[in-house]
């Protein structure tokens, strides 16, 4: 072989490599709401999760995590009405692990979707 031909195939041999791409975590999760309301915040959990390479599954029991969830509407001061979420998240032990509310969406669909991010970001702090 030809000393050009053994450089080039030296230097492709130590090039760096393209990093492979991270592996998605599937959680299964149990939700404890209505049929409507545990159909969109697995939904919400699943679009918002993608960037955070997490998928979630439902579970009724072997679960890796609890979520007792629920959506509301209050009337505003000005009479419109705005819709609200409420979540405790909890591990498979039963400890409560968060508990937040988020207020003030349009529809139940926004405040599933606050919901969702929030539970996504508090979850990525746990598992760092």
């Amino acid at each position: 072989m030809n000393r050009a031909l053994l450089s080039v195939l030296l230097l492709l041999a130590l090039a760096p490599t393209p990093a492979r791409p991270a592996t998605d975590t599937t959680l299964r999760v149990r939700i404890e709401a209505t049929e409507l309301d545990k159909k969109i915040l697995l939904e919400k959990l699943n679009d918002n999760g993608k960037s955070h390479h997490l998928k979630f599954e439902p579970a009724d029991d072997a679960f890796d995590y609890r979520i007792v969830f629920e959506t509301y509407q209050e009337q505003t001061p000005t009479g419109n009405r705005r819709s609200g979420a409420h979540v405790t998240f909890y591990d498979k032990q039963g400890n409560s692990l968060f508990a937040f509310t988020r207020e003030q969406r349009i529809t139940d669909s926004g405040a599933t979707n606050a919901v969702a991010k929030e539970i996504i970001k508090r979850l990525n702090e746990l598992r760092s």
